[in-house]
C-alpha cells in the first residue's frame, strides 16, 4: 500500500487541512494552494520535507480528481454524522481506501514514462527563476511554474446542500410559518438559496431547505434541535426557532455528476450503497 494514502486513512488526515483551503473552495483555489505548499516543502529544497510534500501532493491529485472528491467528501459527511454503527463506517473507510490505493495504480502507470522529463523541467524553471531573484533581488513571483499534471475540474454544483426539516406544527400559526420565515430561521447557519414547503400532518411540519455551502449545511446538520433555541436569541425569529425538532440531509436524486455517463453510473450505485447503509 502507497505509504501516503495509509497515514492518510489511519491517521485520519483532513486533506483540506492539508491544502489550507476549505470544503466550499473552487478548483482553481484548490490548485493554488497546492502550487504554493508545493513550492515550500518541495524535496530539492535546503530545508524540503519528502513527508509533507508526498501528503500535500496526495492531497491535490485526490481533491482535483472527481470522482475521488465526491467519495471523500461523502466519507466525511458520514463521519460528520456520527454513524452509530462502527462496522458501516469501517466498511466505507475500507473501500474508500481501496479505490485511493486502486487510482494510485493507474495513475503510476501514465505517470512513469515521463515523471523524470517532468522533474527535470520543474528544477530548470525554478533554477531560472532563482537567479533572476538573485540577479534583480525581487521577490519571486514564479510558484505558478511549477509543473503539474492536467486533472479534472471538481463543480461544486454537485455537491448535495439540502436538507430535509421538521418542525412542530401548530394550527394557529400556520399563516405564519412559510419559506421566508423558514429561510430567516434556518439563515443563522449560512445562506439560504432555496426553501420548499412539503406539507404537515397533525403533529410535525416539513420543508427542505438548500444551502449555498457545504459549510452551511453541516452546520445545520450538526445542532442539537433537542435543547432549547437560545442559539437564536436576539432575533426576531426567537419564539418560532424553539418549533425546530429535527435537521437531516435530503435524500435527492442527482442523474448526473460529470459528463462521463460511465462515471455517473459508478457514482449512483456508490452513493446508494452509502446510503442503504446509514
Amino acid at each position: 500500500m502507497d505509504q501516503t494514502i495509509s497515514q492518510i486513512i489511519n491517521d485520519d488526515i483532513n486533506l483540506y487541512d492539508v491544502l489550507g483551503v476549505s470544503l466550499d473552495s473552487t478548483p482553481q483555489d484548490i490548485r493554488r494552494a497546492y502550487r504554493q505548499k508545493a513550492l515550500q516543502f518541495h524535496p530539492d529544497k535546503y530545508d524540503g520535507d519528502t513527508t509533507k510534500f508526498n501528503l500535500i501532493l496526495k492531497s491535490y491529485e485526490i481533491l482535483s480528481d472527481n470522482s475521488l472528491k465526491l467519495k471523500y467528501d461523502e466519507l466525511c459527511q458520514i463521519k460528520l454524522t456520527k454513524l452509530e454503527n462502527r462496522a458501516q463506517l469501517d466498511d466505507l473507510t475500507r473501500k474508500f481506501q481501496d479505490e485511493l490505493i486502486a487510482s494510485e495504480s493507474k495513475r503510476q502507470k501514465h505517470r512513469h514514462p515521463n515523471i523524470e522529463l517532468m522533474k527535470q523541467e520543474g528544477l530548470k524553471k525554478r533554477r531560472i527563476q532563482e537567479q533572476k531573484l538573485f540577479d534583480e533581488k525581487k521577490p519571486c513571483t514564479t510558484i505558478y511554474d511549477i509543473p503539474l499534471n492536467n486533472n479534472v475540474s471538481v463543480s461544486s454544483k454537485y455537491a448535495n446542500t439540502t436538507v430535509s426539516l421538521k418542525y412542530k406544527f401548530k394550527k394557529e400559526l400556520e399563516n405564519l410559518i412559510d419559506g421566508n420565515v423558514i429561510s430567516k430561521i434556518m439563515s443563522i447557519f449560512g445562506e439560504v438559496t432555496k426553501v420548499t414547503m412539503n406539507g404537515h400532518d397533525n403533529r410535525y411540519a416539513y420543508a427542505y431547505i438548500e444551502f449555498a455551502t457545504i459549510d452551511g449545511c453541516n452546520q445545520a446538520l450538526r445542532h442539537n434541535y433537542s435543547e432549547s433555541a437560545r442559539k437564536w436569541d436576539g432575533t426576531e425569529v426567537r419564539k418560532l426557532a424553539s418549533l425546530l425538532r429535527e435537521c437531516k440531509k435530503a435524500d435527492l436524486a442527482i442523474s448526473d455528476f460529470t459528463n462521463n455517463d460511465k462515471v455517473n453510473q459508478i457514482l449512483r450505485d456508490y452513493l446508494k450503497s452509502v446510503n442503504s447503509r446509514i
